[in-house]
């Protein structure tokens, strides 16, 4: 069910009019319904009931501090792709077990960063990387949990 509707010709954010919105925050402005996040997450997250599974909101998709703080509410993880995203996702409540960083590029920073919070999981792009994390993981006396990503070519 969407959030969003329309009222005698009016569009409505949940019970809220988005002329009234308009009229209060100026324009243009984004409007989120937490009722259609909350809605599909929960429709998502129903289809892994049972199974050791964790759903993850990607960050990049929509960094909104409010956005990943419904999602992390609900139960869900993050997928970051820097440390700024990383940061956004840990303010925004999400527990460190349960992100993961990935993406190509990652800095020994970001990755230092990330190791000492405890981030739940990386995702591995090449073998440079994979040292590079060793290392920083290593220096820090922490092991960090690992996925591979494998091109077949």
């Amino acid at each position: 069910m969407s959030g969003f509707v329309y009222r005698s010709g009016a569009l409505y954010a949940e019970d809220v009019s988005v002329m009234d919105l308009a009229e209060t925050v100026g324009t243009p402005f984004y409007c989120y319904s937490a009722r259609t996040l909350r809605t599909a997450y929960t429709d998502f997250a129903s289809a892994f009931h049972g199974l050791d599974a964790t759903v993850c909101y990607a960050v990049k998709a929509n960094s909104n501090q409010a956005v990943i703080a419904q999602f992390a509410a609900l139960g869900a993880g993050a997928d970051v792709v820097s440390e700024g995203e990383l940061r956004r996702a840990l303010a925004a409540g999400v527990p460190a077990d349960k992100i993961v960083f990935s993406g190509i590029g990652k800095t020994r920073t970001e990755m230092d960063a990330a190791v000492r919070a405890d981030c739940g999981q990386f995702n591995i792009e090449s073998e440079p990387e994979l040292a590079a994390l060793s290392d920083v993981a290593s220096a820090l006396g922490k092991t960090a949990t690992i996925v591979l990503r494998v091109n077949p070519d």
